[in-house]
Formats: structure tokens, sequence, C-alpha cells
């Protein structure tokens, strides 16, 4: 073997073995997230029954009939909820997205621009953060009313400067990075350097915040609903359900216990994605005293000639002062 296929083979080797897996925490909030897509495309096309109309006896528990029972009304829990949970899960994907495209842009150009401009962007910046996400929800909804749009332009208004300031602090580090220096030095055009040169390598912040941010707008929605200033009636929503039938707690406590589990299933889905992505596409690090580490090292030295040559053929560095 010579010296070329033996540093070849050091090189190369640590590499294919070093394959990118998905995490299990991805894995769980993909598949809560996709059983209750799958729930809602059913109740959407085939539901069992209507969600606003009577379907057993009022207050009953799970039966053959109705699995998890009825509300006050007679209503058929399992459909409501499954609705509510697609109302919830609509709302949290389309908010963080409307989000994530208005905060993404102003953070691009102000960490690209500079200057005056990230001055002005980032104090105003700095005045949105401060502003409770409840309180801007629910002024939005007096001023142009309630529902599931007037809420997703709120909250996506709200959390926009979050993804500024998250997406500012990675373009300041590479606009001044070599390839970024070269496509302006060859006269390519701003818009174009930073979308073909800076947003695909900033896109593992973007999508941990999209995921966190769709995990608290659904915190958020079901607050607003159980206010009422969410989701309005006949529409299921899983925060108005703990509002109305918190009185029939005692008789039947289903009615509280399962749409609170939707919120927190699908509140958890979302960090479970984001800590998933996060894990992913975060750069590979191995602990300092792997024991994997050690014996690839091991093989590498005793497969490349080069490695700890140094120390074998010259002499004057295993030499003290005084010896030499």
């Amino acid at each position: 073997m010579t010296v070329t296929q033996a540093i070849a083979q050091s090189t190369v080797t640590p590499a294919r073995r070093s394959r990118r897996r998905l995490s299990p925490s991805f894995w769980g909030g993909a598949g809560i997230i996709a059983v209750i897509l799958i729930l809602a495309g059913w109740m959407s096309l085939w539901p069992p029954y209507s969600p606003v109309a009577t379907a057993g006896p009022p207050l009953s528990g799970p039966t053959a009939q109705n699995i998890l029972g009825t509300d006050n009304l007679g209503r058929d829990t399992f459909t409501r909820l499954a609705l509510a949970a697609r109302t919830s899960l609509f709302i949290s994907g389309a908010a963080a997205l409307l989000a994530a495209a208005v905060g993404t842009a102003f953070g691009l150009i102000a960490g690209y621009v500079g200057g005056w401009v990230d001055a002005v962007i980032m104090r105003v910046v700095d005045v949105l953060l401060a502003l409770p996400a409840i309180l801007v929800a629910l002024v939005v909804g007096v001023v142009i009313g309630n529902g599931p749009w007037p809420l997703i332009l709120a909250l996506g208004f709200i959390y926009a400067p979050g993804f500024a300031r998250v997406m500012r602090a990675p373009v300041i580090a590479l606009r001044e990075r070599d390839f970024v220096l070269a496509a302006r030095i060859s006269g390519v055009r701003g818009s174009r350097v930073v979308a073909e040169h800076l947003l695909p390598n900033v896109l593992t912040p973007l999508f941990v915040q999209f995921a966190s941010v769709a995990s608290q707008v659904v915190l958020i929605e079901a607050a607003l609903s159980y206010l009422g200033q969410g989701v309005q009636a006949p529409a299921p929503s899983a925060g108005r359900m703990i509002s109305e039938f918190t009185r029939f707690m005692q008789l039947q406590p289903l009615l509280i216990i399962l749409p609170s589990l939707v919120i927190v299933l699908l509140s958890a889905a979302w960090n479970l994605l984001a800590d998933g992505v996060q894990d992913f596409l975060a750069p590979r690090r191995e602990p300092a005293f792997s024991l994997g580490r050690r014996r690839r090292t091991a093989r590498e030295r005793s497969s490349n000639p080069l490695v700890g040559a140094s120390s074998r053929t010259d002499p004057d560095i295993s030499l003290t002062p005084s010896q030499k």
C-alpha cells in the first residue's frame, strides 16, 4: 500500500462509518402528527357522526357506538376531538409558517446589509418581542374579529421577530466567508447571494425555530379558545371544550381529560420534531473519551504509516535539551 492510498483510506473510512440517522424523537413527533392528520382526513371526508348533531344520550361514557362517549348535548366526543386536533394543527403550522416567512426575510436583510438597516430592524424586533402574544392576539381579535385566520395573522405577526433574531446571527457569521465574498466580487446581485449562498446554510436554526414556535402556538390557541377569543362555535376546539365542560368534570371527567391530552400531545409532537431536526442537522461530535474513537484511532495508526511517524523517525523530539 502506497502512502497516498493510506492517507485516502484513513480520511474516507471514518466518513463512511458516521452515517446520520433520524433520532427516535423525530419519529415520535412525526408519528403523532401523522396520526392526527389521518384522523382529521377521516373525519373531514367520512365522519361517523356530525360534529354538531346528537349521536347518543348526553354525558354517556365510552360505548361501542361512541368510543369516547358524548358531551352534554349528546355529540360524539371522538369526532369533535379529531376535528379540534385538526384545527390546532392547522393554526399552529400556518402561524409558524407565516412567522418564518416574514421573520426570515427581515433577519436575512438585517444580517447581510448591516449598518443602520440592521440597527433599525433589530430595535423594532426588540420592541415586538416585549409584547405578550396573548395580548396581541386579543387586540387583533377585537379589531378584525375572531376565528382561525385572524388568529393565524396575529400569532404570525408576534412570532416573526423571533425568527428575525435567530436568522440574523448566522448570516452575520457567514457574510464574510470566502464563498460569499467571491460571489459578491464576481458581480452576483445581493438578493441572489442571500437566496443561493446564505439561506441554504441557515436552514438548521430555521427548522428548529419553526417547530418550536408551532409548539407555542398550540398552547396560545388553546388558551385563547378557553377565553372565548379563539376558534368560535360550532367549530370544535380543544381549549373551548375544556372551558365548556368544566362544570361537568365530576359527572364525566373524560370531557376534560381528552382535550387536555390532545393539546399536550400536539405541543409535544412539535417539540419532538424540533429536537429530532436539531440532532440530525447539527454537526456530529464524538465524546473525547469514546471507546469507539480510541479503537478507530488505533486502526488508523496501524493502517496509516504517516501517523506517529515523526515521533519514531525524528530523534530530537524525544530528547531533552540536556541530552541534545
